[in-house]
This record gives C-alpha cells, structure tokens and sequence, in this order.
C-alpha cells in the first residue's frame, strides 16, 4: 500500500536559522474546500429564492384557487334538456314561430294546395281496402244524418262549417257540383274553382262527409277507394284522394246542367254548392220547378256564377235556383282573376 501523499507547507524564516515545516493531510484539505463550496452555494441560492419573493410575492409556499366562471346560460345540464321548451328552436326574437311566417303572407296556388301531403303518418296512396267508406269510430254519435236540412229554429251549433266563395255552411253533408265546360279554361276560372274547392274541403272535420262532382256534358264523380261513387267521410286519406281527383280534371266540352243537379240531390246532402260560368243553356221554368220538387226543402241550393265583366242586376236562373232552393248567390268576374 502506497502512503498517502502529504502536503508541506513551509513556516520557516530564511534568516539562517532551521526551517518549521507542517504537513496537512490531502483528504482534509478536500473536506475543507467542499464545505465551503456547499455553504456558497447554499448562500447564493437563498439570495436567489429571496429576491424572488420582493413585490411578486411568487414561492412564498402557499397554494391559491383558482376559480373558472363559466356563463349559467352555457350550461346545460340533462334535467333542463328535458324541461327546455321544444318550440324555442322555432321562434324568432320577436317571438313569431318561423313555421309560422313561413306560412303566412304565402299565395294560395293550386299547384300548392294540390301537392300530395308529406305527412309520414299516412298510408301509401291508392284504392286500399275500401278506405274511404270507413266511418269513424265515433261518427254515429256525432253525425245527425237525418239528411234534412236544419231550419233557423234548430240547433246548428254542433255542426261543423265550411265556406266556398264566401258562403258559409253548417252541416253534415256536402256535396259540390263544379263547370268542367272548355270556357272554364278562361282567364284560368278552373284553376280559381280549384283552389277555392280544396280549401273548402280542407275545413271539414272527420264527422262530415263530401263528394264531388265535374260535370259538362258528361259527369265525373269522386269515388276515393271505392268501386262507385259514394259520400265520403271528411278524413285526411278521403281529402288527399280528392285533391288527386280534382288535379286530374280538365275543363273540355260543352254544358248540361240537370243531370248534375239531378245527381247531386240523390246524395241528399244539406248544402250543394253549384259553380258554373255558362249562362247557356239556361234552365226553363220547368225544369227549375223540377229541381225544387225533388228537393223538397231537403238541401240548401247555393250558386256561384262565373261571369265576364261586372254583375248584371237583372235575375237570371242562377239567382232563382239559389232563392227557390233556400240558398246563396255569388258572383265572381273572371277577367280580375288573371294568369296565376
């Protein structure tokens, strides 16, 4: 084993007389120089630390919270899912439903109001099962189907209510008797009886029962899912296959107006609305008396005549036939309605 160097340090005075040397260790010396690099160091890190802290108050050794407001209007939680109001989506500042505007202002065209529904609930349009004969399950406690037609004396508030050109009707039976003449084509009167019809139809509630008839010279008659022609209940499927039935009918030929009248009446409805534009031919007294014989009170008659220019004040037999049958009479002058 090799000894351990040692380090000489010279005391001595080199005034001639002997020479004091003294020997430290290595290892001591080292133990020495790393202690006073640790408390150096250690002073210098504590002048750091303490600097730190002057104004800023940073490492002072305590901890803070620190607290994240988030809107209340920005969270929702599941219970208030379920009780938003579903209808806000839908509703403008001012508070209008947008469905809503969207309808309204909107021109009534019949392109739009014969456009088949898209209401998924109803079934695949077509003949079916016999669907327009089926009766609502509760329509023979809410229809009086005695086919007379109720007086001023009568309650009448139970009866549902439609209009065709501005003549109001309560009842329970409808039947509509439209000119499909070729002059209907003028100034577009079959498209103005269209729109006018559909929205007629459109008032009835299920309790009430329609039919339709086109008549020229010949008759169309609105069967629905049925073989023949019959009444119909006022349901959503019945009212859509009459807005196919009535998309279909084009005005062509001439005019004869008993067998329509004729027809109509054996449906015994409680009001017939009566449209036509021919003021040829003309009924004769004759027949109009045989109109009011068959009748007999039962049904309430009312007119609509589609006319070229202004009223004529003069009676005609389209006043007649609405007065002697308990009905209205409207006029409409085709050459305002225009091209729509």
């Amino acid at each position: 084993m090799q000894p351990v160097p040692e380090l000489k340090l010279g005391a001595g005075i080199d005034d001639g007389r002997d020479r004091l040397d003294v020997v430290v260790p290595s290892w001591l010396l080292s133990i020495v120089t790393h202690v006073v690099l640790f408390f150096a160091m250690a002073m210098i890190l504590r002048g750091c630390s303490s600097s730190g802290t002057v104004g800023s108050k940073v490492g002072d050794g305590t901890f803070r919270e620190i607290v994240l407001h988030i809107p209340r209007e920005i969270v929702l939680h599941p219970a208030d899912q379920n009780t938003a109001n579903p209808n806000e989506a839908l509703t403008r500042d001012e508070g209008t439903p947008q469905l809503e505007k969207s309808i309204v202002g909107d021109d009534k065209s019949i392109s739009d109001l014969l456009s088949l529904p898209t209401n998924s609930a109803l079934p695949v349009l077509g003949p079916g099962p016999a669907a327009s004969l089926r009766t609502p399950a509760d329509a023979k406690e809410l229809i009086k189907s005695s086919g007379r037609r109720p007086t001023g004396g009568e309650e009448t508030s139970g009866l549902g209510q439609t209009t065709f050109f501005d003549i109001a009707a309560k009842g329970n039976r409808f039947v509509y008797v439209l000119d499909r003449s070729g002059s209907m084509y003028d100034h577009g009167a079959i498209r103005v009886a269209k729109e006018e019809l559909v929205v007629s139809l459109a008032a009835l509630e299920q309790t009430q029962q329609f039919q339709v008839l086109f008549y020229n010279q010949g008759l169309l008659e609105l069967t629905g899912g049925a073989d023949r022609p019959a009444m119909q209940w006022a349901t959503d499927i019945n009212r859509t296959l009459a807005r196919q039935f009535i998309s279909s009918v084009q005005p062509d030929g001439g005019t004869d107006h008993m067998p329509a009248l004729k027809k109509a009446l054996r449906y015994q409805p409680e009001h017939l609305f009566f449209l036509t534009d021919a003021d040829q031919p003309i009924l004769s007294a004759r027949e109009l008396n045989e109109i009011k014989t068959a009748n007999n009170g039962r049904t309430a008659i009312h007119c609509v005549e589609f006319g070229k220019g202004p009223e004529i004040s003069a009676d005609n037999f389209l006043k007649k036939l609405a007065r002697e049958n308990g009905g209205t009479y409207r006029y409409r002058d085709v050459t305002k309605f225009g091209r729509r």
